[in-house]
């Protein structure tokens, strides 16, 4: 072997099979050949670059010639190659870094994919927890956190998806359910709320105090019967409000005629399973029994209050119109010892009021019978010559 000469500024060899590193020196194996690298293998020795060296393998002089110094690399961590020093395998991850290779070794390198991955993190949980205040469902934080952090979902559309499958929400937007089996379309979610909301302002603005049938449930039988804002309003105010607020024998005309008293009258005009025609027909129905009750002392039958009502006669009409009735009491009986017939309440209530002619009819005849018989020049019982109905 020739003499040595100067190590190149990294005389170490890297296999490229395998990454293992051999110092100058080093045991290396295999036949005598060149390297790759410009060094070689003489008697299964590694030889670096800048070393001349020949095929014989004879054994050196007895005197050899002046050498630089062995590698003072222990053999032990010539079989310890860096991790960084293979391309094909790069070191354990670190957490917001990742591995490139520069050529020579691994280098880490900030992660910047991770970094913007944890800010879509932190911007769906703020995003997702707004909803959940406004939709009232705060229950579900924890859930949507863990769809978030454990299951790295991060697509706002997937996470609401993943919510309207819980029961949570079920409950909370039942209306919607109803609506769907009653063929009606489903609301959105901010849909439903801002019915709500409409709701909650006719109560107010009719003066129900808060608390009064605006809970969840009260909205959702709402909203699953497909009340609109517009009927909800009539409903209060034609309905409930009119015979809450009359007089209370509205209410004791109320349970006569239709079973309800004041703790049902609520969600009996509210009810959405109900016709809201026939609800106000039969409020008005009850204040006209009422005024029947109040002013003639006379007890309405359903049927005959309702027939009222549909005729469009108001509370007002009805108070005036059985103030006359009383007042007309005795030309509805018989005098003794005619052949008077007694004039029905039937048949009073519906001259009065003008549903029937025929009735009309037959009370101005007795009105000009009596007329003439007592001589009463045109007085009709305190009320002139005329009664209210009859021209």
């Amino acid at each position: 072997m020739s003499d040595f000469v100067t190590f190149p500024e990294n005389p170490n060899y890297v296999d490229p099979a395998t990454g293992k590193v051999t110092t100058p020196g080093g045991r290396i194996g295999g036949p005598d050949r060149r390297l790759p690298n410009g060094g070689g293998v003489v008697d299964g020795i590694y030889i670096p670059p800048g070393l001349q060296f020949g095929a014989p393998a004879t054994p050196a002089p007895a005197t050899p010639a002046p050498a630089t110094p062995a590698p003072t690399t222990p053999p032990a961590e010539e079989e310890q190659p860096d991790p960084r020093a293979n391309p094909l395998q790069p070191p354990p991850p670190i957490e917001g870094y990742k591995w490139v290779w520069d050529g020579t070794r691994w280098q880490p390198m900030e992660d910047t994919t991770a970094q913007q991955r944890a800010e879509q993190r932190e911007s769906s949980k703020a995003i997702v927890q707004n909803l959940l205040t406004e939709y009232g469902l705060e229950s579900l934080t924890d859930f949507v956190n863990n769809l978030i952090t454990q299951e790295d979902i991060v697509s706002g559309d997937v996470i609401l998806g993943r919510i309207r499958q819980t029961e949570q929400y079920k409950a909370r937007f039942a209306g919607n359910v109803a609506r769907r089996n009653a063929g009606f379309n489903a609301l959105s979610e901010a849909q439903y709320i801002a019915l709500e909301n409409s709701y909650r302002q006719v109560m107010r603005a009719s003066g129900l105090p808060t608390g009064f049938y605006d809970s969840g449930d009260d909205f959702n039988a709402l909203i699953g019967g497909d009340v609109s804002v517009a009927e909800l309003s009539s409903r209060v105010n034609e309905g409930y409000l009119a015979v809450q607020q009359a007089n209370p024998q509205v209410i004791n005309e109320m349970r006569r005629l239709y079973g309800v008293d004041d703790s049902m009258l609520a969600a009996y005009f509210l009810d959405p399973e109900k016709a809201t025609p026939m609800l106000l027909r039969q409020a008005r129905s009850a204040q006209i029994a009422s005024e029947a009750t109040l002013q003639a002392q006379q007890e309405l039958s359903a049927a005959t209050a309702e027939e009222l009502a549909v005729a469009g006669i108001t509370q007002q009409q009805a108070r005036q119109g059985f103030q006359t009735i009383a007042e007309a009491e005795e030309l509805f009986v018989p005098l003794v010892g005619t052949t008077e017939q007694a004039i029905t309440q039937e048949e009073q209530i519906a001259g009065v009021f003008g549903t029937s002619a025929a009735a009309q009819q037959r009370i101005r005849q007795r009105s000009r019978e009596r007329q003439a018989a007592f001589q009463a020049g045109g007085q009709f019982a305190g009320q002139g010559s005329t009664v209210t109905g009859l021209q």
